[in-house]
């Protein structure tokens, strides 16, 4: 198997999809047969996107495979860093925004109206915030704290 820089990216998108398509089928309740292949396409689709959003973001930070893969000239970093280092700034973002967002839901939830719509709303609540949080954050981080 050849390893390219961007092999630890799809590996992560495929742990995604299969973490996203397990969560939604026990989230359901349902393991109907039209209900596990629905939420396969769909955790594909999820995985898919999800590669795609971070190889844009990695490469909008100028880190990891997406800075590696391009056919740009390189320019030498001051200070290297290694392989993981995008990866922990990754799930330090993952980690803050999830607890913002269910801190915000928190907030919320009061004015959700109760009854069945109640879960529906709360998870497209979480979907709609934590993802647009996670893409914001690192905008307002560099505006505020310039490297």
């Amino acid at each position: 198997m050849t390893v390219s820089p961007s092999t630890p990216l799809k590996w992560g998108a495929v742990a995604f999809a299969v973490l996203w398509t397990f969560w939604m089928l026990w989230w359901s309740g349902s393991l109907d047969r039209a209900n596990v292949i629905i939420l396969t396409i769909c955790g594909a689709v999820a995985g898919y996107l999800w590669y795609l959003a971070m190889r844009w973001l990695f490469a909008r930070m100028h880190l990891g495979a997406a800075r590696e893969s391009t056919d740009a000239p390189k320019t030498p970093r001051k200070t290297p860093r290694g392989k993981i280092y995008p990866w922990i700034v990754w799930a330090a973002l993952m980690a803050g925004t999830g607890i913002a967002t269910a801190g915000l839901l928190d907030l919320v939830a009061p004015w959700i109206p109760a009854g069945e719509q109640h879960r529906l709303i709360s998870a497209l609540f979480i979907v709609v915030v934590w993802p647009t949080l996670m893409w914001c954050l690192p905008l307002l981080i560099k505006r505020r704290f310039p490297v």
